[in-house]
């Protein structure tokens, strides 16, 4: 399973900062992938529209999410906008960011 993650909006969203987080299942230790795998299932996640969500007032600076995901010949891209309130996908949000996050801190700091 591939996944991307892209954030974009947001109070101080800087597009050169916000690049693309690309990973795959196979890369991430088993416990991780296969919580990531569940919450893809539990999600219905390939069935999902291309928006979810409803852009508020001064949706300038809504955060929004656009989730890709590959799998077995399947693909779906869908754009999530905060507050995400559907608990399924909320948590699977929450899965993906953490690993941006762990991600972001083993990279190698440029100088």
């Amino acid at each position: 399973m591939r996944i991307e993650l892209k954030r974009e909006g947001g109070l101080a969203f800087i597009p050169g900062l916000n690049r693309p987080h690309v990973f795959k299942l196979g890369d991430l230790p088993p416990a991780q992938a296969d919580a990531i795998a569940r919450s893809v299932q539990a999600a219905s996640f390939f069935e999902r529209p291309a928006r979810v969500g409803t852009a508020s007032k001064g949706a300038a600076d809504q955060t929004r999410y656009v989730l890709t995901i590959e799998d077995e010949g399947r693909r779906n891209t869908v754009q999530l906008l905060e507050p995400v309130e559907d608990p399924s996908l909320r948590a699977l949000l929450d899965l993906l960011k953490q690993v941006e996050r762990t991600a972001v801190r083993a990279a190698p700091q440029s100088r």
